[in-house]
């Protein structure tokens, strides 16, 4: 951490040491006599060192800052505009002579800065060596107190205490250039509102106007550019210029304590009526009826059920809409009863099944409006202000699906490539599979070893005893004692086939009915304790030789290295179809809180048009008008989806994300249990975060202001904090949403947490505040314009001085630069509102 220091000039080298602009010189000669070093001190010769009329400007680089900013088009009105250099002792480094009469001695600047009014002088023209600003004198500051609008600001460690430590550690950053010590000019004129303005850096010495003007010079080099008053026009060389415009009256502070809380529901915010005495357009009206209309932000605390004005109606409407919502069901169920309609004829089922869309249908698998009351399917679907947030997200796919199918296209082009892939090895791996259902079928246990002689180092097989490991076919063959040596080879499967020469030789001389022999090597298999034989529920040796053999895990470890993902593991050669296409859903990060606020605003929040200017209110989030929007949004896309042909199975959730930040809002649906209420699966839970809604001119003239929640303590504002801040979403130039994202109203309350705004700064700020002057002025900080005696122009004077504030001992009016800067210095304000308040607490 660092303490913002001030001085009042720096100076370094030979300036710091030299008289105006002479510099006196000495020589000390040295001698030893008995151990002792003497020596006289002789005069040296008087050096003159460049002055103001011997140079033209500085380098452009050299500055830092400028405030307020070159084209700024609405800077505040009671900051003093200045301009930041790099060199710190630059201001002072030309100074002719000392201010007369001030202790400590300060040197006097040998450049201003000065301020005009567009209206009072045109912009410096070109001009050679320097550009040429011509200005009326009455507007001009005095120069005779110059010394009081410059000195060096220091960045310090918190670490140093002393004046005199610090002052050191300025100097040394002097030399070195350091960007923790600068030197800063001011210009003491007050700026009038909506206004544009010229800033300008000029010499303030006769010589160094002169010699910018490449006059002939006059006077001495101690003399003033301009004259105390007077009222005609100066030319002035310019070092360093620019430009800027105030905006219209009303500083940060004046506007922020403009603003005036109005509790939402006071504010009629929150809620609309929705007229439900005909839900079916083409049916008549069962009766008038209206119903409460919540939106994705409402008063914090009015979580009620969903109540018409007419609960028959209500009735009615529900058992209808469900009857409508299964009616597709139906159709897929074998022999369905008929349906019969109001009038007790039997209606067409095709007819029926055309209906209302069942938001979450595809998510979960269910066909049918689930009964319990509390399931999410069914508060979403059964309830009208739910059904409508749905259909909000269903609306908005339909207005973009083509820009939102073309960002899908762009994040499926891997997958497509990967899909063709796993098409032909599926197609390879069901080509190969008939081949060898047709090759190795029909073969014996003895044919099977036989064939699989070549590759039966590589082939895995169940174990013959249950405490031993499983091994390969060719160390189970090698190993056996039983298994004569070479009784797979195909030469011993030729010798002892059944109907080869060595069997008809054995059957010689018989009547040619016995059966054939046993293969030498089923025998010895069966010998050792292997199953041969096959029966219905027991495979045997034979279904698993051929089980090793399998195309479809051949392909699947080749497919494996081609198309590499972490979906393998969730896929086994079951007839699942280990190779089938992947599915899968584009992903979108835009929240889509933004476009519901910009297209739908009383949607958002009903009424949110009738905010009265300069408001603040408090609202939170409402989880179950959200995880409707975002349930019809990914029912509508993902139905999309299907309709252009996208590798999906319409489970997935593309759109995860509603309020801005870098967390989704929502886990996958498909995976919410079926039995969870609407809004629980968010990941701020049921219960909502709290976001205050602020309308007001403060915003549109400062449109950077920050809002951060802090946890107070004993009742106040800790001495300093950080805070956690707000996520800013702008509805338009003066009304903004400032979101608190894990902040619940019970947290608000428990821990006492402040909302505070902050008033938007790039760099140091010095002026004074706009109003009534306090009587009495506690600190320095109080002080206003009304309370200085500027002149006509707005000029400040340093006599007579303002009343000073008798708490307030941290600086003296025209003391020192350094006090005056400590004075005009503008702290950053802050307007703090207590939660537990705006709550009703």
């Amino acid at each position: 951490m660092s303490t913002r220091w001030f001085f009042s000039w720096a100076r370094i080298g030979a300036g710091a040491s030299a008289t105006g602009q002479v510099l006196r010189t000495s020589v000390r000669f040295g001698r030893d006599i008995e151990g002792r070093h003497e020596g006289p001190t002789v005069p040296g010769p008087d050096l003159a060192l460049v002055g103001p009329g011997d140079v033209l400007g500085f380098d452009p680089g050299t500055v830092l800052r400028e405030e307020p900013r070159p084209g700024t088009p609405d800077a505040p009105e009671n900051v003093l505009a200045g301009v930041e250099l790099a060199h710190a002792d630059l201001p002072w480094l030309l100074s002719p002579a000392m201010v007369p009469g001030l202790v400590p001695p300060t040197p006097q600047p040998w450049l201003a800065l000065i301020v005009l009014a567009d209206d009072e002088a045109a912009p410096p023209r070109p001009a050679h060596p320097l550009p040429v600003l011509t200005a009326p004198v009455a507007a001009l500051p005095r120069l005779t107190e110059r010394w009081a609008w410059a000195h060096v600001e220091a960045r310090l460690p918190d670490t140093v205490t002393e004046t005199e430590s610090a002052r050191r550690l300025v100097e040394q950053g002097a030399r070195d250039h350091s960007p923790g010590v600068v030197a800063r000019l001011l210009c003491p004129r007050r700026l009038a509102p909506d206004r544009g303005w010229i800033a300008a850096v000029v010499p303030a010495t006769a010589a160094g106007r002169d010699v910018g003007l490449r006059a002939a010079s006059v006077g001495a080099a101690t003399d003033d550019a301009w004259p105390l008053t007077g009222t005609g026009t100066v030319d002035l060389p310019v070092y360093h210029w620019w430009t800027f415009r105030t905006g219209e009256a009303g500083t940060f502070e004046a506007l922020a304590r403009r603003l005036v809380f109005r509790p939402a529901a006071e504010a009629g915010l929150g809620s609309r009526t929705l007229d439900v005495g005909r839900p079916w357009p083409a049916e008549p009206s069962p009766g008038p009826a209206t119903v409460a209309m919540d939106g994705a932000l409402r008063p914090p605390g009015t979580t009620v059920p969903e109540t018409w004005t007419d609960p028959a109606a209500q009735e009615r409407f529900r058992t209808l809409l469900a009857e409508r919502l299964n009616a597709a069901a139906r159709l897929r169920g074998p022999a369905p009863e008929p349906v019969v309609g109001p009038d007790g004829a039997a209606e067409d089922r095709r007819a029926a099944a055309v209906g209302p869309p069942l938001y979450g249908s595809h998510h979960t698998g269910e066909q049918t409006v689930p009964t319990a009351p509390d399931s999410w399917m069914s508060a979403l679907n059964l309830e009208v202000r739910r059904r409508v947030a749905a259909a909000l997200g269903t609306r908005y796919v339909q207005l973009e699906q083509e820009f939102l199918m073309a960002r899908a296209w762009e994040q499926a082009g891997e997958i497509r490539r990967a899909n063709r892939l796993l098409a032909t090895g599926e197609l390879a791996a069901a080509a190969a599979e008939r081949a060898k259902e047709k090759h190795l079928g029909p073969l014996g246990l003895a044919d099977l070893v036989t064939l699989l002689a070549p590759v039966s180092a590589r082939l895995t097989v169940s174990a013959l005893r249950p405490d031993a490991d499983a091994t390969t076919l060719a160390t189970m063959l090698a190993t056996a004692e039983e298994v004569p040596t070479g009784a797979a080879s195909t030469s011993f499967s030729r010798l002892t086939r059944a109907n080869g020469a060595l069997s008809r030789r054995a059957h010689r001389g018989t009547d040619g009915g016995s059966a054939p022999a046993e293969p030498v090597l089923v025998r010895s298999l069966r010998t050792m304790g292997a199953t041969v034989e096959e029966t219905p529920g027991s495979p045997g040796l034979p279904t698993e030789l051929r089980d090793r053999l399998s195309p479809t895990h051949q392909q699947v470890l080749r497919m494996a290295d081609r198309v590499p993902g972490d979906f393998w593991a969730q896929r086994t050669e079951d007839p699942s179809r280990p190779l089938r296409p992947i599915m899968t859903h584009p992903r979108f990060t835009v929240p889509i809180a933004g476009e519901l606020l910009s297209r739908w605003p009383e949607w958002a929040l009903p009424g949110i048009e009738s905010l009265p200017p300069d408001s603040v209110t408090l609202v939170e989030t409402n989880p179950e008008f959200i995880a409707a929007l975002l349930v019809g949004l990914n029912h509508e896309f993902n139905r999309e989806l299907l309709w252009r042909e996208f590798p999906t199975d319409q489970r997935g959730t593309p759109f995860a994300r509603f309020w801005p930040g870098d967390d989704a809002d929502v886990e996958e649906i498909a995976l919410w249990p079926p039995d969870a209420p609407l809004g629980s699966r968010l990941r701020t839970g049921h219960a909502g975060d709290l976001a205050l809604l602020v309308r007001g001119a403060l915003l549109r003239r400062f449109p950077a202001t920050s809002l951060v929640a802090v946890p107070g303590v004993d009742g106040r504002l800790p001495p300093a904090f950080d805070g956690v801040a707000a996520t800013p979403m702008a509805l338009d130039e003066s009304t903004v949403l400032y979101l608190f994202a894990g902040l619940s109203e019970e947290r608000a309350r428990t821990e006492d947490w402040f909302f505070v705004f902050r008033e938007p700064m790039q760099g140091t700020q010095f002026g004074f505040d706009t109003g009534p002057q306090p009587d009495p002025m506690e600190t320095w900080a109080h002080l206003t314009w009304e309370g200085l005696d500027v002149d006509a122009l707005g000029s400040v004077p340093l006599d007579p001085p303002p009343p000073a504030p008798p708490a307030d001992g941290s600086a003296v009016w025209a003391g020192d630069a350094a006090d005056m800067a400590r004075i005009a210095f503008q702290q950053p304000f802050q307007l703090a509102f207590r939660v537990s308040r705006l709550l009703g607490g």
